[in-house]
């Protein structure tokens, strides 16, 4: 794709939804686990491809991975599979990249739905402050070191992570289901570093944002500390045709907390009309 192998799978029949990973640095592989119920329900083709540089897909040098090439990335993998518009569904940082797209590439589209996403880098400070009220003394030492450089490898990464998943939870007990669905990401600390270092400083989509043509679904968990209600209420002000939907018993993943609510918004959304 662009001159790179990316690693791609899809779930489901039916029209086509593009669904964007998040996690700099991770891969497809959890978010294929928490979306593959919703295929049938909903009647999509749900299509998972890892990022360039991450994952499955080919570990190119990290500064090939920039934002914007990730975006014409997305296009890239459209057209790659011959497929005319589709639904593209963004979550976390995938919904960065999916709003980027959305406004760059405004006729490849039915649908969009971007779910705990934000239009600039102002969401970091408030993550910041979040982490540092709710978690525990190991949760804030893992928090700071996935930002301040201090993580040796791939596998302390993970660690990392993985000590923090109750945080993007409102029910914490589901923490540990969601470390099993990642058993398998593959994580890779290169890459990580350089977005959060290099990309997301400088990320700030906000005036491309009423360029975004098609129906669109912003959805936040009320309780989502890394990209709070605000940041969606912002995506919402700025795209002329977007409904927001904050989901009251959920944290990071409505997808996975409020999952029959979720669907029920999405299936609204992608209807005819809707």
């Amino acid at each position: 794709m662009n001159g790179t192998a990316l690693f791609c799978e899809t779930l489901g029949a039916g029209v086509p939804c593009l669904c964007l990973h998040g996690g700099p640095g991770t891969d497809s592989a959890g978010l294929r686990r928490s979306l593959a119920p919703l295929a049938e329900s909903l009647g999509l083709r749900l299509i998972f491809y890892d990022h360039r540089g991450h994952g499955r897909s080919e570990w190119v040098a990290v500064e090939q991975c920039t934002q914007d090439q990730l975006v014409a990335d997305i296009e890239g993998v459209r057209q790659a599979l011959g497929l005319g518009p589709v639904h593209v569904l963004g979550i976390s940082w995938g919904g960065f990249l999916a709003l980027m797209y959305a406004a760059r590439h405004p006729q490849a589209l039915r649908t969009l739905a971007v779910v705990g996403a934000a239009a600039s880098g102002d969401f970091m400070r408030r993550a910041e402050a979040n982490a540092h009220r709710q978690a525990t003394a190991e949760q804030w030492t893992a928090y700071r070191s996935l930002w301040d450089g201090s993580l040796r490898d791939d596998e302390s990464f993970r660690r990392a992570f993985d000590v923090i998943r109750p945080l993007y939870f409102f029910d914490k007990q589901l923490a540990g289901a969601s470390i099993a669905a990642r058993s398998d990401t593959r994580y890779r600390l290169a890459v990580r570093r350089f977005i959060i270092e290099h990309e997301y400083p400088r990320y700030d989509c906000r005036a491309e944002l009423p360029r975004i043509a098609c129906p669109t679904l912003v959805a936040v968990g009320r309780h989502d500390w890394i990209c709070p209600v605000d940041q969606a209420e912002e995506i919402h002000r700025l795209i002329p045709s977007s409904t927001l939907a904050v989901f009251e018993a959920s944290g990071h993943s409505p997808q996975v907390e409020e999952r029959d609510a979720f669907v029920r918004r999405l299936g609204e959304l992608q209807a005819p009309g809707g």
